[in-house]
């Protein structure tokens, strides 16, 4: 009887301790997503001021509007294999810090 009951104790325990761990990792792989999410986002707010100055730049050596907007409207995607490079963003570095934290 009292093997019965130190199983089930031992089962309730590692039980226990699983879903700690398993809790933690889903905080963890939340707290991940939102920093990937506010990378993506100061991303394409540095990609859309960048383009506007581009078009603004244009249009101010006459270019016309609709001209100047086609011209730039691939602006920040990738060319070939010339990816943007978006490392030195602030929300990225932190980003990428905090995937690499979790795999020291």
């Amino acid at each position: 009887m009292k093997t019965h009951i130190m199983k089930l104790a031992i089962l309730l325990l590692g039980g226990s301790l699983s879903t700690g761990l398993l809790a933690a990792l889903e905080d963890r792989e939340a707290q991940q997503s939102q920093l990937d999410r506010a990378c993506l986002n100061a991303q394409q707010a540095l990609i859309d001021e960048g383009k506007a100055q581009r078009i603004k730049a244009c249009e101010e050596q006459g270019g016309k509007a609709a001209n100047c907007t086609q011209t730039f409207a691939s602006f920040g995607q990738r060319e070939g294999n010339k990816r943007p490079n978006f490392g030195q963003i602030p929300a990225c570095q932190q980003a990428e810090q905090y995937r690499q934290s979790y795999r020291q």
